[in-house]
């Protein structure tokens, strides 16, 4: 029994954080969710409608229709009961009704009569509080009512997660805003400083060319950031457009290594190859550089120094399965379930100092979707590494039988 408290204790922690973060308690109020409060009191004949929020010690009413308190202490509230339903709660008389004649607002001054609720549920599963209709004197409630009480509730959920999906998609704004304008500034920044060496050694090549090759990699940088923010518009925009052709997949993973050696070499990586010789597969060159370069540039920045990456290839069916493997900080559930979404943070972080737009993956995801492919990751768990696999279709048969 002890056991069971701890679990449903551990459960209703769980849930009141999840409520926290939509960020809805003591908010000003909504219209549209005042809209829909007055809408059921209307449409059901109710003198109260209330959208509450159930939190750990008080019930607060988001919207409400027909009353004037803005909380209720939860002890007390019925909506607290209705929350540990999965589905409508119902009370027609609760003057004789056991589960309330004895609640204060059914003996007191409230003179509560008739309460029906329906909880609203969240994306994660968690009954954040309900829709609810009272009134002071007992009443019948139809199957046709509680259809439309139910419907109600389902609105205000959609409105309750376009909330934050908005506000989450405006945080990720401001989140990428600043993390370009750092990886702009920095290189940016070193422009002036690199000029004017080359002014002060134009008669020493070898001072000019190591400069040369600084000012590569910040260009590198800069066009990187800027080829991630484009792709993420062109993707909204639903603009992807393929090329496709056969190739060689290990040619190409060969050359895409190569252009990562200097900054795995910087980090004392080792960046171990294991392909065939030649491995045909029908894609888009440059869309599947593009994920390479992202998995094997990911690989390097999120492990540490002096770590071994391992990059494979082979044929499995009709699908070329290239693999980049780690010694990194590994993956969490939590990780593996939103990676490939837009401007996701991991829990862990890139080793050397580097930034991350938070957009890699996400047009990795785009881009292997578009050649009818598949793309996933595989961790043990914290500090045991992880791996990033893609397949991709050998031939035009085969992307056309993975589209199917």
């Amino acid at each position: 029994m002890q056991k069971s408290k701890e679990v449903d204790l551990h459960l209703e922690n769980d849930r009141v954080k999840v409520l926290k973060s939509y960020e809805l308690l003591d908010t000003p109020p909504d219209a549209s969710f005042d809209h829909l409060t007055k809408m059921a009191a209307e449409l059901l004949e109710m003198p109260i409608a209330i959208l509450t929020l159930v939190d750990s010690d008080r019930c607060w009413f988001k919207s409400k229709y027909g009353l004037e308190r803005q909380e209720m202490e939860r002890e007390i509230s019925l909506c607290s009961t209705a929350i540990e339903q999965d589905k409508l709660y119902l009370v027609k008389n609760a003057e004789t009704d056991k589960r309330t004649c004895a609640n204060p607002l059914v003996t007191g001054d409230f003179n509560l009569r008739f309460y029906s609720g329906v909880p609203l549920k969240s994306k994660e599963g968690y009954n954040l509080g309900t829709l609810c209709v009272l009134d002071t004197k007992p009443r019948d409630f139809s199957q046709r009512k509680q259809k439309i009480l139910h419907n109600l509730a389902q609105l205000v959920v959609q409105q309750i997660e376009l909330r934050m999906e908005a506000r989450t998609a405006i945080k990720h704004q401001n989140q990428i805003l600043n993390i370009t304008a750092h990886d702009l500034k920095n290189p940016l920044s070193i422009m002036p400083l690199l000029a004017d060496l080359i002014i002060d050694n134009k008669n020493n090549p070898k001072a000019i060319a190591d400069i040369a090759k600084q000012i590569k990699s910040a260009g590198r940088r800069m066009n990187k950031t800027i080829e991630n923010l484009l792709e993420s518009a062109r993707e909204d925009m639903g603009r992807i457009q393929l090329r496709l052709k056969p190739l060689d997949f290990s040619r190409l993973i060969k050359g895409v290594t190569a252009s990562n050696l200097s900054l795995a070499r910087k980090k004392q990586q080792i960046l171990k190859l294991d392909l065939p010789k030649s491995l045909p597969v029908f894609a888009d060159h440059r869309r599947l550089t593009e994920i390479v370069d992202n998995l094997i540039n990911n690989a390097i920045k999120f492990s540490p120094k002096g770590k071994s990456i391992y990059i494979s290839l082979r044929e499995e069916g009709n699908m070329g399965v290239f693999e980049v493997r780690d010694e990194g900080p590994g993956l969490s559930k939590d990780d593996i379930k939103h990676l490939f979404r837009k401007f996701t943070s991991l829990s862990a972080l890139p080793t050397g100092g580097e930034s991350s737009t938070g957009l890699g993956l996400s047009i990795v995801k785009q881009l292997v979707n578009a050649h009818r492919g598949k793309v996933y990751a595989k961790s043990e768990g914290a500090g045991k590494g992880s791996a990033f696999v893609v397949e991709i279709p050998l031939s035009e048969d085969s992307l056309t039988q993975s589209s199917s």
